[in-house]
């Protein structure tokens, strides 16, 4: 047989296969479900952040709309790097569900509350799935989950920093400087 008719033939065995990724042992289930857990967190915040940015902005508070807005931006590459090693894996990420939020419209206080609770809940899902990535040896989820936390933690850091604004000079004055 000639190298030609191998190659051809190896081609098409190839070709009848799923190309899927296979790969046996490199991680585990509870890591592809941290990961999808992570994905609908990041989902959610995503739309719920950018709702968040067009209220405040119509409210006329522009400061505090572009760094929601901004914090909407980050939630989204961070769904889509959850995205990009769920397909590396070959999961099926569907079907997400994203809950209405859960804060009144023209409560403030209420409004921050809510994201802090939701990137405190990213947090913990990005440090389970790091520590349960290294607990198989897959390093490289770990690795991509890092910056995810290190956001979710900078985001606990900015909401617990509004609240404690809102402590210290009400809720009036916060608003004030957000205009």
């Amino acid at each position: 047989m000639s190298d030609k008719k191998t190659i051809d033939i190896l081609l098409n065995e190839q070709q009848q296969k799923t190309i899927a990724q296979q790969i046996e042992n490199y991680t585990s289930d509870t890591v592809i479900e941290l990961l999808k857990k992570s994905l609908n967190i990041h989902w959610q915040q995503t739309t719920v952040l950018s709702g968040q940015a067009v209220h405040l902005e119509r409210w006329g508070y522009k400061k505090l709309a572009a760094v929601i807005k901004e914090d909407a931006l980050q939630e989204h590459e961070h769904a889509m790097i959850n995205l990009s090693r769920l397909e590396f894996f070959d999961q099926d990420y569907q079907p997400l569900t994203v809950s209405p939020p859960s804060w009144t419209r023209h409560d403030m206080v209420a409004m921050i509350k809510y994201n802090l609770a939701s990137v405190q809940e990213a947090s913990a899902a990005e440090r389970a799935t790091i520590v349960a990535a290294r607990a198989v040896g897959d390093e490289l989820t770990a690795n991509v989950m890092i910056p995810l936390l290190q956001g979710s933690e900078d985001g606990i850091k900015l909401y617990e920093g509004y609240l404690k604004l809102i402590e210290q000079m009400g809720l009036d004055n916060f608003l004030t400087l957000q205009v």
